[in-house]
């Protein structure tokens, strides 16, 4: 994992404050777009995620958001 892209603090996985389910989920609907709801009307796979650098293990508190886990970590290690 790289670090915060803007404070350099260093992502530590193991604190439930960094990387956790957001809160909303997605579902595609039959024109194709995707729309958002509340995490409990979707199932568990269609939960959006959240990387966060928390302000009290010392970072910025910055924060980046995806559909998936996977999605979440690959945006913070490849942003520009």
């Amino acid at each position: 994992m790289k670090p915060c892209p803007f404070c350099g603090h260093a992502v530590d996985l193991e604190d439930p404050d960094t990387l956790y389910p957001n809160g909303t989920g997605w579902q595609v609907r039959g024109n194709g777009s995707t729309t958002y709801h509340s995490f409990r009307d979707v199932p568990r796979e269609q939960w959006c995620w959240s990387m966060h650098c928390p302000t009290t293990a010392g970072g910025c508190g910055v924060e980046m958001s995806a559909n998936t886990k996977q999605a979440a970590i690959e945006k913070w290690n490849t942003r520009s």
